[in-house]
Order: structure tokens, then sequence, then C-alpha cells
């Protein structure tokens, strides 16, 4: 009986596992088509993207939660730490100046700023070069100083052009020299553009590359070098001391519209407070509207420069 009644089951088991089969296939949903979630991770990591920029510029501007704050230092420092040449920059330029956002506290640390300002630096990141110099300025390191103004002038500034904030930059650095520096500091300058100007010149046919490609509805391309910035007002009305030279970099975000949403310095040379005084200047920028983007915030790095009475877009530099 037991053997006849075992005989059956197995000859019963394929049947009820066709069918068990055969239920699921008909109660399981419709896999999902391969576009719906590849669509549904990118608004993911969109949404994570957002949060991140938010999160930086609480940072960066001082103004925002603690928690927030914190934030952004922890996803900056991660960018910066797998060598991200911009964020490389951001984060050199915190440790530049300090930053206090609420009850989190960065304190400035030359040393650190030194670091990741340089790794910038010799990726083409040609603006922390003026940072590095003015940082060594104010360290009293006169030929670090001049090596940087130097690579800032050999890079950045084109041939026959009033140089402006990098000749007086230069100056200043100069005059820190001793005679036997003076003889020094060309040789010194030299063999740091032979070792670096690889990585420098690939750094920037990276930038002119992102630059020169298309940009699509909601991703801004970098802000162009040497554009005239044009006043709402008379010069005489800004109250900036006359024959001033300056440097500020400015982290920009623009709306739909094309206007400025959010603006916070990075970092100001020779001082802080040129920040505030340039920054009524950098709120008038323009970029193409973008109605597509929807609430979508287009960020860049944007560098302004005060030379002689003249506000102009200073550098080569961009933002993703």
């Amino acid at each position: 009986m037991i053997g006849r009644f075992m005989h059956r089951v197995r000859r019963a088991l394929p049947a009820i596992a066709l069918a068990g089969l055969a239920a699921a296939a008909v109660a399981a949903p419709p896999a999902p088509p391969a576009r719906a979630a590849t669509d549904t991770m990118a608004a993911a990591d969109h949404a994570a993207k957002a949060l991140r920029d938010a999160d930086q510029f609480a940072l960066i501007s001082g103004r925002g939660s603690a928690h927030a704050c914190q934030a952004g230092f922890e996803s900056l420092r991660h960018a910066a730490l797998q060598g991200k040449a911009s964020d490389q920059l951001l984060f050199g330029a915190l440790y530049l100046h300090g930053r206090d956002c609420g009850s989190f506290h960065l304190a400035r640390d030359d040393d650190k700023a030194v670091l990741y300002l340089a790794h910038a630096a010799i990726q083409g990141r040609l603006l922390a070069m003026p940072a590095l110099a003015e940082l060594e300025v104010r360290r009293g390191h006169a030929l670090e100083a001049n090596v940087w103004a130097l690579a800032y002038l050999h890079y950045a500034v084109p041939a026959q052009q009033d140089t402006g904030y990098p000749a007086s930059l230069l100056h200043r650095t100069l005059g820190m020299l001793s005679k036997t520096q003076n003889k020094q500091i060309l040789a010194d300058a030299n063999a740091f553009i032979l070792r670096y100007n690889a990585g420098i010149e690939a750094g920037l046919y990276r930038q002119m590359l992102t630059s020169a490609r298309k940009p699509t509805a909601c991703r801004l391309r970098p802000v162009d070098a040497h554009h005239r910035v044009h006043l709402p007002q008379p010069f005489s009305q800004i109250r900036i001391r006359p024959m001033q030279r300056a440097l500020v970099l400015y982290l920009v975000a623009f709306g739909r519209d094309g206007r400025v949403h959010k603006l916070a310095p990075v970092f100001a040379v020779p001082q802080w407070r040129d920040a505030r005084r340039l920054r009524a200047i950098s709120g008038y920028r323009r970029v193409q509207p973008a109605p597509a983007c929807g609430q979508a915030l287009r960020w860049a790095l944007l560098p302004v420069e005060l030379d002689n009475h003249h506000y102009r877009i200073s550098g080569r530099t961009g933002h993703s």
C-alpha cells in the first residue's frame, strides 16, 4: 500500500510543479521595462546631487543648519579625496579662510589649504594659484609665493593683456625677495613649470573640451574667461577704494530664468572683505535661460577681478 502511494506521489510531482509555476506566472506582475528603471535611478541620482549641492552651498556660504554644513563638509571632503580638482579647489578654499556655519566651525588651516589647493592647481585649476600665492604671502614664504604668482602669470594671462591683479600680485611677492632669492626665483619657477606642465596642460585641455561641448538644458557651460561685467550704475557709487586690485571666486547657482539665484564667496584675495564689495556686481551675471530644467539649479564657479576701476570675469573655471 505505502509503496503504491509513494509511486503515485512521485508521478504526480512534475504535474504539481508545472501547475505551481503556471499559477505563479499568472499571479506575478509583468516585469517593468528597463527604461522605467533607468529613469527612476536617474531621478534618484538627481535628487541626491541636488541635496549635496545644497549642503555644500550651506557650508560655503555659512548659512545653514549645523547638520547641513556637516553633511556638506563630508561630501566635499570625499570628492576632494577622490581627486576631483574642482572639489579640491573648493575644499582647500574652506581652509584658506575657515568657515562658521551655525554651530559647525571649521578653523583656518594653512597646511591643509596648501595641500588641497596645490593638488587642484597642478590639475589645471589656475585660480588655486593666486590663492596659494596670497597664502604664502600671509605666511611670509617669499620663494613659494613667487613661484605660484609666476605660474599664474604664465598660464592664466594672455599675451598683450593688461594683467591687472596678476601684475599687482607679482609686484607684492617680488618685493619680499632678498637679493639672493631674486636670483634664485626664476630657476625655481622654471623647475616648477617643467615638472607639472603636463598635468596642468592636460587639466586645461579637459576644461576646454567641457566648455566647447554643447550644454544640455540643465547643464551649465563653464564660465568663460575675461568677459566684461557691465555695471548697472556708475563706478563712483560702488564705494571701493580706487586702484585696488582684488580677485574673488564665487559659487553661483543660476535659476531656470538664467539669473543668479544663490551666490557665495569661495575665496577672496588679498582680503576677505573684497567679497562683500564685489557681491552686488556678481549678482548681475546672466546665462542662457533653461525653462526645461524646472526648479533645478545650475552651478558654476564665477571669478571676478577688480582691476583699475574695471570688473571682469577672470580665469578659466567651471563646476559641475
